[in-house]
């Protein structure tokens, strides 16, 4: 029984100065998903901003409390780029 390969996903933390941008288009140069994570209001920026660029696919989105309260929802989003085919 072989064990099954996991992809390797780059992790970009997201923050109120918007500095995240910048690394998630360079990583999307790649083909490689791409792990963006948020803490507190910072989670509507990012899924504002996901939601207007049609060039990415979400593959998957989570949320969860934090253990800490003051910290509010977390957000996982994984993502990548969006082969040209399936553009409409």
């Amino acid at each position: 029984m072989g064990k099954k390969e996991k992809s390797k996903s780059l992790i970009v933390l997201c923050d109120k100065y918007g500095e995240w941008k910048g690394k998630l288009e360079k990583c999307l140069q790649t083909d490689d998903r791409i792990v963006l994570l948020a803490l507190g209001d910072v989670k509507y920026e990012v899924l504002a901003y996901l939601n207007k660029r049609k060039d990415i696919e979400i593959l998957k989105l989570e949320t969860r409390h934090m253990k800490k309260r003051e910290k509010g929802t977390g957000l996982k989003a994984t993502v990548r780029r969006r082969s040209s085919q399936a553009l409409p």
